[in-house]
């Protein structure tokens, strides 16, 4: 018995093996399905939308072969549709049937841009006459295709989605396989000892007398059930086996579909966030890296392709200053890690914006807010206001940045003060104080800017014997960029000019100048009088308009603009 038992044992072990290598072998599915597709067009661009990489499951590979440079982008599919625009340009989807691909063409204008280096982008790639990327699917991934955005594309496009092959099924019985085939040669062991144990001599013993045979009677109640009582049975055991392979079949894994999630209100109506962490670094270094090249030789060329308004006249300012005297210092440097707050715009429109915070290395550096904007889709995000913020700033509680935060318009009436008159306001607050109609407003206890300047501007009208001067603040740029936080707040970045004029009283009596003034203006002074003006790049938290909470100043960054004799 025990030979058998270890025979049989054997012979499910075999066949459990045979089953899990076939499960990795012959059985086992394709390493990918790949979608390919000539292209004879002579279109520079090509989209290859979300539905046609959602064709498979998991996240596909576009490839593009040809003798001409080759270009692959991946990123949001609006994003991706949205920096086309007119230009003409090839759908790469499947056709009707769904099982081969096709390139559909949409007329438009001759693209003149090249696609490469998009702050749009999630991922790109660059080849000579093979180029292959992996695109996300998440949040509505889709890839560009493009040679230079000039020149046709490539002759070639596949798609290639790679096959994750489940091989737990595989696991499971190439390890039952393993247990039961040692289970095998164990009970042969045994029964081979067995066998051993129980020889010896045995003698041939008397055959004991037979007992008289018992013949059983014939019995209608014994005999086979025939007619409706053999039918019943019958019906009844049909039931019996059926719910026993019923339950057989219940052992399996039952195939499980997962519903498809209903959209909620907030699904459809609040925007994607327009930037992922890996766009927001790769911007940071890019801003990083222009600012040291530019810094290095005190040239405001190289500052354009990334800085604009108020953060490219303040350092243009510098270079200039710098050029003429060694004694004027850099302005902070710009700096890309550590991040310690990243907030950008949830939109799908444009502009967009995006305020990151970064703290130099140091502890005498105090961390700096960088707000940038991108105009277009095919623009730059351009650095319009790096600040530095005030010791001991506290920034409200802000959206995370997988969330993004709204937009908050210039003329918004929700808030406190709208982000437009803020600069206003504040400087009637620097110029009258107590008596601005603008005070109760803003919340000053801890404003040491306000201080500073509103201290200075009355000594310096206090101390001026032989002369006037003129305080007036105002709007700097109407570019003010405002992003909104969790309790209906927002984060205001905006350009406040100061503009000091100073004349003489007497006719012949002069307006000397000194320090950075001197140096800008050229002079010592001048007789007619003097105009400086100074740019304060300011961060405001404006609570709603609901609040009790006055408007807070977070940070600031003056520099001298200009100096001209009147």
């Amino acid at each position: 018995m025990r030979f058998l038992i270890a025979a049989a044992l054997f012979v499910v072990s075999v066949f459990t093996l045979l089953f899990g290598l076939a499960e990795r072998t012959i059985w086992a599915p394709p390493a990918n399905f790949t979608e390919s597709i000539e292209i004879k067009s002579s279109k520079p661009l090509a989209i290859v939308p979300a539905e046609t990489l959602a064709k498979h499951p998991g996240n596909p590979f576009v490839q593009a072969r040809g003798s001409k440079p080759i270009f692959i982008a991946s990123g949001r599919e609006s994003d991706i549709r949205a920096w086309v625009g007119v230009s003409e340009y090839e759908t790469i989807q499947f056709a009707e049937k769904g099982k081969k691909l096709e390139n559909v063409s949409s007329l438009g204008a001759k693209n003149l841009e090249n696609p490469i280096g998009s702050d749009l982008w999630r991922s790109e790639t660059k080849a000579n006459s093979f180029g292959s990327l992996q695109i996300s699917r998440s949040e509505e991934g889709a890839a560009l295709i493009a040679s230079d955005g000039v020149k046709p594309l490539p002759s070639e496009i596949a798609i290639v989605w790679p096959i994750a092959h489940d091989l737990t099924r595989s696991n499971v019985l190439l390890i039952a396989g393993s247990v039961l085939l040692a289970a095998a040669f164990v009970m042969n062991y045994l029964a081979y000892r067995h066998m051993r144990k129980s020889r010896g001599p045995r003698r041939r013993t008397p055959t004991p007398p037979k007992p008289p045979r018992y013949k059983v009677k014939r019995n209608k109640a014994n005999a086979p059930v025939r007619g409706r009582r053999s039918a019943r049975r019958a019906f009844i055991s049909i039931p019996l086996a059926i719910s026993l392979l019923s339950f057989g079949a219940g052992c399996s894994s039952p195939t499980q579909v997962a519903p498809s999630p209903s959209p909620s209100i907030s699904a459809i109506d609040v925007p994607p966030v327009a930037l992922n962490d890996d766009q927001v670094d790769k911007i940071l270094l890019d801003v990083e890296k222009i600012a040291a090249d530019a810094d290095l030789v005190n040239d405001k060329k190289i500052l354009v392709s990334r800085f604009a308004g108020p953060a490219l006249a303040q350092r243009s300012a510098n270079y200039i200053l710098r050029t003429r005297s060694a004694s004027v210092a850099k302005l902070p440097k710009i700096v890309s890690k550590p991040i310690t707050f990243s907030l950008p715009a949830a939109t799908d429109t444009w502009p967009r914006s995006l305020m990151v915070v970064t703290d130099e290395a140091g502890d005498e550096a105090l961390p700096q807010i960088l707000v940038f904007e991108q105009a277009t889709p095919r623009s730059k995000y351009m650095l319009w206001y790096n600040i530095r913020l005030m010791p001991g700033a506290k920034i409200p509680e802000v959206p995370a940045s997988e969330n993004g935060a709204i937009p908050v318009d210039i003329k918004s009436l929700f808030l406190k003060l709208a982000p437009e008159d803020i600069a206003s306001a504040y400087g009637d607050v620097l110029n009258r104080g107590a008596s601005s109609l603008s005070y109760g407003l803003f919340d000053l206890a801890k404003d040491e800017f306000f201080k500073q300047v509103s201290e200075s501007q009355k000594s310096q009208v206090a101390n001026l014997k032989t002369g006037t001067i003129k305080f007036t603040h105002t709007l700097g740029n109407k570019n003010v960029i405002s992003l909104s936080t969790t309790k209906a707040g927002a984060l205001v970045a905006v350009y406040m000019t100061d503009t000091y004029i100073i004349k003489p009283k007497k006719r012949g009596s002069a307006v000397a100048v000194s320090g950075q003034e001197k140096v800008l203006l050229g002079a010592d002074g001048s007789t007619r009088g003097v105009r400086s003006v100074y740019g304060d790049m300011m961060l405001f938290y404006v609570p709603a308009l609901s609040d009790t909470a006055g408007i807070r100043l977070l940070g600031v960054t003056q520099g001298l603009v200009s100096v001209r004799s009147l």
